[in-house]
């Protein structure tokens, strides 16, 4: 009598016990790091954009 296991393996949808922890590894391009300038930095974080806050009254205004 067969098992599961070994049926799944003939028909293709199963590795055997061995085979199935195992990858090929592929290789990523070696490509440069982009390089970023503090102001690039700081564009990204958005620490130049303008801010806004609730004063009196409740309206959103710009600090």
């Amino acid at each position: 009598m067969r098992t599961l296991q070994n049926q799944l393996i003939e028909k293709g949808l199963s590795q055997p016990a061995g085979q199935a922890g195992r990858k090929q590894r592929t290789k990523t391009s070696g490509g440069q790091e982009e390089q970023f300038t503090p102001r690039e930095w700081a564009e990204l974080m958005g620490t130049n954009r303008p801010t806004y806050g609730r004063k009196k009254g409740g309206a959103f205004r710009q600090r």
